[in-house]
């Protein structure tokens, strides 16, 4: 058998095996902090099948990821088009928090706040956009909810106590506070506040 054609034979599999890259190849490649890859594959499998909504948004998570937060949120927004979906919403607010887009992560996290009161997720997203910029008050009242919807979120009490205080309404900051410190000791928030709420 002449050589040429086995070379054929290896390059035609090279390239099928190139080709044959699945999903889980990205999911591998983004674990490996590889995001250019996990990139890469998922907009061959794009390329593909033109139509499906999943690599959209999946490009948008890896572009986002890359840092390109603007593409990222071109493509959310591209997704929801197709489909209107939680995972685009969030994307999208994720992108104006990165971008330092305060008021447009704000507002958009309170529309979807309309038909999800509950949604910790989105309160949290509006918290953050309110105490960046510098709204302790609103920011307060967003990690309220969030903290009765889950009392034992010391996390989030913690932000509480926080933003609390900085919003000037030291006697609620003190009742959070000692919450706070009576089941988590060893917060930060706790250490960062005992000179000035442990009294």
């Amino acid at each position: 058998m002449s050589k040429y054609p086995l070379i054929l034979i290896i390059i035609l599999c090279s390239t099928w095996l190139l080709s044959a890259a699945n999903i889980q190849d990205s999911y591998l490649a983004e674990a490996r902090g590889d995001y250019q890859n996990a990139l890469s594959i998922t907009q061959e499998l794009s390329r593909q099948d033109a139509d499906e909504v999943f690599y959209t948004i999946r490009t948008a998570w890896l572009k986002y990821l890359l840092g390109h937060y603007n593409e990222a949120k071109t493509l959310y927004q591209q997704s929801l088009a197709k489909l209107d979906h939680a995972d685009a919403h969030l994307g999208i607010i994720n992108c104006h928090l990165a971008l330092g887009e305060w008021d447009q992560a704000r507002s958009r996290a309170d529309q979807l706040l309309k038909s999800e009161p509950r949604n910790s997720i989105l309160l949290s997203k509006a918290a953050y956009a309110a105490y960046m910029k510098q709204d302790y008050q609103v920011a307060a009242e967003y990690f309220s909810r969030i903290v009765a919807l889950y009392p034992w979120d010391l996390d989030n009490r913690g932000y509480l106590v926080n933003n609390l205080y900085l919003s000037g309404n030291i006697p609620e900051a003190k009742k959070q506070y000692q919450i706070l410190k009576k089941y988590a000791p060893q917060s930060q928030m706790v250490i960062d506040y005992k000179s000035i709420l442990d009294n």
